[in-house]
């Protein structure tokens, strides 16, 4: 679909004159006097003037007009919020004296908090659609009308200052979740008091994971600030060793399976529930006989994740995605070693069903390669804490969607140009428009036992430091579409425009940005306190304020180090 009619079909009505006025751009832009590469048909010229007036629309005045709206409805969101609370708050001051004054109070706010919720859910959804309409029409200027002048590196640096794209939404619905709980206390008595005193945040085998990027400046010294916690280990898929010093660290690749309408990548974007992934990944190069671990992965909200895995040898990896192998001699060992009826033989033949059917559902097929140095921390034996960064990473396209000339033979499951040669990063003789190579290292931080956290400050301090940039929702698949397949899609992910910018920051802002959240944090958590019994909104702000983003964490020491540090220099 065209983004024009996509952008149509997702208007909210009562906000249908705050959208891009996606139509108006394209007249301005004059795009039917011009072919497809840019190329000025007939006596059609581009002035600057034409320029000047594309600019000032797209830039001032709709960017604005969006920016507005998103500010304004956010506000009245936390003021109608801050209302609500006020309302609660007559069930423990007294005002509400009687169970049915307290029950009509809790069914009052429960519609307004349902009101209030779908009202966020439209404005997500409005800055989205919005952020990728910006971006379109930039690129449709730039591939047009670009021979002089190219505006998107200026728009994306424009929307990182601007906060339609950038709202942190959850705080507010930290304030919501506590009061709905305790609305629903209320009408249902003490048995839902004591299941949601008795609830945990997250289970404790379960992982909670945090992702950033690192400038490649801050590189060494986010290494060896890691490396004097826990020691680096050589990865591999079946085991984790302690590293030796002549061995380098290993390049990984995945490729990403989609469908030609990229139906798993909006899902991840749109974050629907149950949003899954599939890819194909090893470690070294092909010519080496790694085995293949073919992976789904289904994400079905912002903690917990499911994973499936079966191992491949590279000659069956083209007969089990057409369904024509179904692993009958690895099930038929298994069998005969551990008897039919055995778990392991019964997980093992219904993974094998799962993500056939999945794959011949979707119609999926090899789309996006991922290739990037991994280097690994961890304690052996230990798995509190798993530490992983990323280098070298390249995102290249591994499809067969141009019939003509396809990336990848059609038949083939990889991109034998690049394997049979063993290509490496950077991979220059890659055709341009077939490759991204991210600018930043991905450190991502997997925590499974949080009072173990909490109680190593060396943690936090490096996760609210002025060393990384917060980057929570990055996915490398999600990048490597949004980037190379730009024509395919009609929506993006909310970090492209942070790439037109230096991530890196000064200690001393760092600092002072830090405060400034915790103090934010501590005004939400007080908004809420009052009305929330101690023992439940303790569980919930510890699980938050300590390991829910970095930028809920304390002022870094290492921040305050590096401040006073600069400030004697």
């Amino acid at each position: 679909m065209r983004f024009g009619k996509t952008l149509q079909n997702s208007i909210y009505p009562p906000w249908k004159d705050k959208y891009l006025d996606y139509n108006k751009i394209k007249k301005l832009l004059r795009e039917d006097e011009t072919s497809p590469q840019g190329r000025s048909g007939g006596d059609s010229t581009w002035s600057e003037k034409d320029e000047e007036n594309f600019v000032h629309e797209l830039v001032t005045i709709q960017l604005e007009r969006v920016n507005q709206h998103q500010v304004d409805t956010a506000q009245k969101i936390r003021d109608r919020t801050s209302a609500i609370e006020s309302k609660l708050q007559q069930t423990t001051d007294g005002t509400a004296k009687t169970d049915e004054e307290k029950k009509n109070v809790a069914n009052e706010v429960i519609k307004e908090l349902d009101s209030i919720s779908k009202e966020i859910t439209e404005l997500k959804k409005f800055s989205r659609i919005n952020y990728t309409g910006f971006l379109k029409a930039a690129k449709k200027h730039d591939r047009r009308r670009g021979q002089k002048y190219r505006v998107r590196p200026m728009l994306q640096v424009r929307m990182t200052e601007t906060p339609f794209n950038s709202e942190d939404y959850q705080p507010l619905l930290f304030r919501l979740s506590a009061m709905y709980t305790w609305s629903r206390q209320i009408l249902e008595g003490e048995q839902a008091r004591a299941e949601s005193s008795g609830t945990s945040i997250r289970p404790q085998d379960e992982y909670k994971a945090y992702k950033f990027w690192v400038h490649v400046d801050n590189l060494l010294e986010v290494k060896t600030y890691i490396l004097r916690r826990l020691p680096v280990l050589v990865y591999n898929p079946q085991s984790l060793k302690v590293v030796d010093s002549s061995q380098k660290d290993p390049t990984i690749t995945s490729i990403y399976l989609d469908n030609d309408k990229f139906e798993l990548y909006q899902a991840k974007v749109d974050k629907t529930d149950e949003a899954s992934s599939v890819r194909l990944r090893w470690t070294g190069q092909l010519a080496d006989k790694p085995d293949i671990v073919l992976e789904k992965k289904v994400v079905s909200d912002a903690t917990n994740s499911r994973d499936i895995r079966i191992t491949l040898k590279q000659k069956y990896v083209v007969p089990f995605l057409k369904g024509e192998y179904k692993l009958e001699k690895q099930i038929a060992k298994l069998e005969e070693r551990l008897g039919a009826d055995a778990k392991e033989v019964t997980d093992l033949r219904n993974n094998v069903s799962e993500i056939q059917s999945f794959i011949a559902e979707k119609s999926l097929e090899p789309a996006l390669r991922a290739s990037y140095t991994r280097t690994a921390f961890q304690i052996p034996g230990d798995d509190r804490i798993r530490v992983s960064l990323d280098t070298d990473l390249a995102l290249i396209r591994e499809d067969a969607l141009d019939t003509d000339r396809p990336c990848r033979d059609p038949e083939d499951w990889h991109r034998s140009d690049i394997d049979d040669r063993e290509l490496e990063f950077p991979f220059s003789s890659i055709k341009q428009g077939e490759i991204d190579r991210f600018p930043h290292a991905v450190l991502e931080i997997k925590v499974k036992d949080t009072k173990y956290t909490r109680n190593n400050a060396w943690l936090a301090d490096l996760m609210s430091s002025h060393l990384v940039k917060e980057a929570p929702k990055f996915s490398k698949f999600v990048h490597g579409v949004a980037e190379l397949f730009e024509d395919y899609v009609n929506s993006f992910p909310f970090w492209l425009s942070d790439l037109e910018t230096d991530i890196r920051r000064d200690p001393e802002t760092a600092f002072v940005q830090e405060q400034e959240r915790q103090e934010k944090q501590a005004a939400d958590e007080v908004a809420v306190g009052s009305f929330i019994s101690k023992s439940m909104l303790a569980s919930s702000v510890a699980a938050r304020s300590k390991i829910g983003s970095p930028s809920g964490m304390a002022a870094s020491p290492m921040a305050k180090r590096a401040s006073i540090s600069r400030a004697m220099s």
